[in-house]
């Protein structure tokens, strides 16, 4: 009986060995993954990142040379500034705006929010729009209490960055679903011990056998990003017909936040201006059709506009997309539709990223986008 109890312990303690074993060899080798996640878990290595021109060409070194051939394909959205600039000064030099100073981190443009963050928001029209890099941390189904986690993982680790661009839905979501998170709790004790607080059997499970946290599509995507740098999560398609007609057939529902979510954003909002960082709260476009369907759609943005402090940004782009073709779903619109609704925020905006201010000159007699 002695023997076997020793002979199951001995299996126990081997097979416990090999998971922590082949769980540190998979979290290290995950961690070098472009996912975007990644970036906030992994030391940050200045001397590797692209740098970021002040015309807004990443890779770009200063005083250096565009690459081939890149002379004669101006960035599109400096196209309209370029034509009206005023001279500069004579020693060759640029005004720049007082945001300039690049962040310590990754990131000199981060972006929080749920799904509406992820897909609206690819890094490549921000670094455009704001002349500076750009970090997406937008993640799907996520309310604003993980964004709040995610923040708090990053400022720790690498410093504020010079912007948030926060898309605020993430109030209406669920403050206890999970999302993507747990695979984050490899690396994070903050989110661990929130996984703990809000599943307690996942979390005794994950620490258990370790290899449990990676049992995921998360995974899956780390691993693709392993071979291939990440692309923007930008939506491909439109909106069909039977989902419109679902639509229009749906009856009126109403928009609620709860508490937690709430303090959340305070939370985010607070600790960003307090080391300095600007905020600019981004409402992305709803479907018309669905919009209408909400009882309270204005009320709850104006409550929400209400609460925000003072030096805030509030760029409300909800109603700056109204065409069909241009969403992909209810909540959500195509890679043409991000098109349009950067076009209808840049005068809004870009003066909040660090392109020239002499650069930016041409946007003051631009339209405005709804505040």
């Amino acid at each position: 009986m002695y023997r076997l109890l020793a002979c199951i312990a001995l299996i126990l303690a081997t097979v416990t060995a090999m998971d922590r074993v082949l769980a540190s060899a998979l979290g290290d080798l995950l961690l070098r993954s472009s996912d975007r996640f990644m970036t906030v878990y992994r030391p940050f290595e200045a001397e590797a990142q692209p740098a970021v021109d002040q015309g807004g060409n990443p890779g770009a070194k200063p005083g250096g040379k565009p690459p081939a051939g890149q002379e004669e394909q101006p960035n599109a959205l400096l196209v309209k500034a370029a034509l009206t600039t005023q001279p500069r000064p004579a020693n060759g030099t640029a005004t720049i705006s007082p945001a300039a100073k690049p962040a310590s981190g990754p990131a000199d443009v981060l972006v929080l929010g749920n799904s509406r963050a992820d897909n609206h928001f690819p890094v490549s029209a921000l670094q455009d729009m704001t002349c500076g890099r750009a970090l997406n941390l937008g993640m799907g189904g996520a309310p604003t209490v993980l964004s709040a986690l995610l923040w708090d993982d990053y400022v720790e680790r690498h410093g504020a960055p010079r912007l948030l661009v926060l898309e605020p839905t993430g109030l209406v979501d669920n403050p206890h679903d999970l999302a993507d998170l747990p695979l984050l709790a490899y690396y994070s004790p903050r989110i661990d011990a929130f996984v703990r607080q809000e599943n307690q059997e996942l979390w005794m499970a994950n620490h258990a056998f370790n290899l449990m946290t990676f049992n995921n599509n998360q995974t899956m995507r780390l691993i693709a990003g392993l071979v291939k740098p990440a692309a923007d999560r930008t939506l491909v398609g439109a909106i069909p017909d039977p989902m419109k007609a679902q639509l229009a057939a749906a009856p009126e529902e109403m928009m609620t936040a709860d508490a937690a979510n709430w303090q959340a954003l305070d939370h985010i909002i607070a600790s960003a201006q307090a080391q300095g960082t600007r905020v600019a709260v981004v409402i992305t476009p709803y479907f018309p059709t669905y919009a209408g369907k909400l009882k309270n759609f204005d009320a709850f943005f104006a409550d929400l506009k209400a609460r925000l402090p003072a030096g805030v940004t509030v760029i409300d782009a909800r109603r700056a997309v109204d065409k069909d073709d241009l969403f992909m779903d209810a909540l959500h619109v195509n890679e043409d539709g991000v098109r349009a609704m950067f076009a209808a925020m840049e005068p809004d905006l870009r003066p909040l990223g660090s392109c020239p201010v002499d650069a930016m000159a041409s946007l003051s007699g631009t339209g405005n986008t709804a505040h």
